[in-house]
């Protein structure tokens, strides 16, 4: 999985692409706890993201319901829709009480990226 983070102003966005899987899961929850660790909010990207499983969805789930505790803003944003689904499916937004939002045009930015 590659990705790429920006932070301006307290405000962090993680764009992620490829499989959220169990190879990478525990890199994703480290990522998102140390740009939300010192940011206001976070913004994961899920544009460039085409596959996820449980134990990958499990990272991302604790990791958030972490950080959502210590007072931080999570949103997730550009989940394709078959990636929606399996979210709805499992319930994450509601026991999260968190935003997820399908993807739109724009895409994962390749350049300036690095590897999981």
């Amino acid at each position: 999985m590659d990705y790429r983070a920006t932070e301006t102003n307290g405000q962090a966005t993680l764009f992620f692409a490829g499989e959220l899987d169990m190879a990478v899961g525990d890199r994703v929850g480290e990522l998102l706890q140390q740009y939300g660790g010192r940011n206001h909010s976070v913004t994961v990207d899920f544009q460039g993201v085409s596959f996820v499983d449980s134990s990958g969805i499990g990272s991302l789930y604790f990791t958030t319901k972490e950080l959502l505790a210590s007072g931080k803003q999570v949103e997730i944003v550009n989940v394709r829709e078959e990636i929606l689904d399996i979210l709805s499916v499992l319930g994450f937004t509601e026991a999260l009480g968190i935003t997820v939002g399908k993807a739109d045009e724009t895409g994962f930015d390749a350049k300036q990226r690095d590897c999981i």
